[in-house]
């Protein structure tokens, strides 16, 4: 059976691979392109922030798909540990610039070099013959991939060895990057409308694989839909997000307000653009949700790689994102036990432990809002407490999904 040329491909249809590869390629270009200026002496630049971010990047796609650098594996737990110890280290350079040093732009060199030559070596063994060999779309899809796997290379090399070529050669190997990353998240969706999947598994981010619950728990497979991943990664950003402010606070530590801020703004849109989910529900992704979720994005980029120029405007509609998030929570979550005395049907069955769970997490939401719309009305002492409590929230309600029979 022929595949369907004609079908049209929705916005909605959008695989959770090519959203991540949009993202990476829109760092890519706004990274290169920032570079020029960066390099002119306009504007500042953080750059734990920035390889901060590439690591929260990589490992949002070893936690939604199992891709790691070195390619694509069975998503056990192992594998989901090593991408929040990654999203771990990222988030640490990016709210704490220099406590790490060169460690970060190290490890963001090592990762992409190495995972680099492997791809383009594992392309050119396996894959590259039968793709070119193939007519149409997928010839594009072996010299997209060969052009990515490059760029990766050189910008490992880059990473590893700053000066060893000039400045604005580096910014325009990044913006070359981007560029090639987004002929490959065209190419995958030209792939998605000539050749679409039976299943949602790209969406919903499971593995794919036979799950396997016999063995030690770490070699388990984990089928965790891109929701429940994307919240644990969150509530790991918060706790560490706590306990970092506590020496920040005793005044022993830097700290960048624009690379935390910048990068909750990137796994908000990365949740606007890969599940639809807004501050008011979620809905199905159209072009404009799409475009929003991408100017969030990209002022989050900024925001990570340029300290101090759009933080005092960008904490307004944060804070007033975080408030409308909770409160909508909470209005959803109690509108239907004011309709239960009209009509006992639409009472809500869901477990009560986690009702309380989502009540909890919508309000502490409510009050980081508030903290970040005006810093100083909530006392500096409880903001680590708030923050903690906020992750620990996420991890809880992310173990309650896990154990519900329907996503069991």
């Amino acid at each position: 059976m022929r595949p369907d040329n004609r079908q049209a491909l929705k916005i909605s249809d959008l695989t959770l691979e090519t959203v991540i590869i949009l993202i990476f390629g829109l760092f890519m270009s706004l990274f290169g392109l920032l570079g020029f200026v960066i390099q002119a002496g306009t504007l500042p630049y953080n750059p734990d922030g920035a390889y901060g971010l590439v690591l929260v990047l990589i490992s949002l796609q070893i936690i939604t798909l199992g891709k790691s650098p070195f390619g694509t594996y069975r998503r056990s737990w192992s594998l989901i540990l090593l991408g929040i110890g990654i999203a771990a280290i990222g988030t640490i350079a990016c709210f704490i610039p220099g406590l790490i040093g060169d460690g970060v732009r190290i490890l963001v060199g090592i990762l992409m070099t190495a995972g680099g030559i492997a791809l383009i070596l594992h392309l050119i063994g396996v894959r590259a013959g039968a793709w070119v060999r193939s007519p149409g779309i997928l010839r594009h899809l072996a010299v997209a991939c060969g052009l990515v796997y490059l760029m990766e290379i050189l910008f490992g090399i880059v990473s590893l060895i700053p000066g060893i070529i000039p400045g604005y050669v580096t910014a325009v190997l990044c913006t070359a990057f981007g560029i090639s990353l987004f002929y490959l998240a065209w190419t995958l969706t030209r792939i998605t409308r000539r050749y679409p999947r039976k299943t949602p598994g790209s969406t919903l981010g499971t593995s794919g694989t036979p799950e396997d619950n016999d063995g030690f728990f770490l070699l388990r497979d984990a089928t965790l839909p891109t929701q429940i991943a994307v919240i644990i990664l969150l509530g790991v950003i918060f706790i560490l997000f706590s306990l970092l402010l506590i020496p920040v606070g005793l005044g022993i530590f830097p700290f960048s307000r624009d690379s935390q801020f910048g990068l909750l703004m990137v796994i908000m849109a990365f949740q606007v653009l890969a599940l639809g989910k807004t501050p008011l529900g979620v809905y199905e992704r159209s072009l404009p949700l799409m475009l929003i979720g991408l100017a969030v994005v990209s002022l989050g980029i900024y925001s990570c790689i340029i300290p101090g120029l759009i933080t005092g405007w960008i904490l307004l509609p944060l804070g007033i994102w975080n408030i409308i998030a909770g409160s909508t929570g909470l209005i959803r979550l109690t509108l239907p036990y004011l309709s239960r005395y009209r009509d006992p049907c639409n009472a809500d069955h869901s477990p009560k432990k986690m009702r309380v769970n989502v009540a909890l997490l919508h309000l502490v939401t409510i009050f980081f809002g508030i903290n970040v719309v005006s810093t100083g009305l909530i006392p500096g002492i409880a903001v680590p407490v708030i923050l903690f409590l906020l992750g620990l929230l996420f991890l809880l309600l992310a173990h309650t999904l896990l154990h519900l029979p329907a996503l069991g």
